[in-house]
């Protein structure tokens, strides 16, 4: 089976898996330790808020707890964290009450400086630029959902194309279509400046 957490990440132990499910303390310390950052970046790059993506963090967390009493310990952890993550945030786009902040909200330029571009892989540092920053910001939540998620699990969580496809209920050939495509519309609106390539794990 592919690797489906991050290259450089710690693995969970079986020990802290076989525990989840029982809502054992320690195992629970360690899972938040190990996925809260990672679960608030994806969402903070799906929602493009950080007050949203914080609201939204709280509540896949809940959910999660709510769940781990039916995790299945000998199924891979991160693909079946992101599935549930992935989900909540589909339903916050479908919800009346995005829909209503779209209408109220303009773009505020400031939040974006607060976006994680550091984490592309650049020959120079001048993404640190706050410019270009909002540029990449606008760029990623521009793309259509299926692409988004896609890219983000991809580039900035670097799951494998397997993982992504259980998590989007895609197969991995239509995963491999989707994330080539949601690279080529980056590349026409940043005009290649990033190097943007297939990068991440098999």
């Amino acid at each position: 089976m592919s690797q489906t957490t991050r290259t450089g990440d710690p693995e969970l132990p079986q020990e802290v898996l076989d525990g989840l499910p029982q809502l054992d303390a320690d195992a629970l310390t360690r899972f938040y330790e190990a996925y809260f950052d990672r679960i608030y970046g994806f969402v903070r790059r799906m929602v493009g808020k950080d007050h949203l993506a914080e609201d939204l963090t709280q509540d896949i967390f809940l959910h999660l707890h709510q769940a781990l009493a039916s995790y299945d310990p000998q199924r891979p952890l991160a693909p079946w964290v992101f599935t549930i993550a992935a989900n909540k945030v589909r339903d916050y786009w479908r919800s009346r009450s995005h829909k209503t902040v779209q209408r109220e909200l303009t773009i505020d330029e400031e939040e974006r400086q607060h976006w994680a571009v550091s984490k592309l892989p650049t020959p120079t540092r001048d993404l640190e630029n706050q410019e270009l920053s909002e540029q990449i910001a606008a760029a990623v939540e521009d793309l259509p959902e299926g692409m988004r998620t896609t890219l983000v699990l991809r580039y900035f969580e670097q799951m494998s194309f397997e993982a992504i496809g259980r998590i989007v209920d895609r197969n991995e050939t239509a995963v491999r279509k989707r994330y080539s495509r949601a690279l080529e519309e980056l590349r026409k609106r940043l005009g290649g400046t990033l190097g943007l390539s297939g990068g991440g794990v098999a």
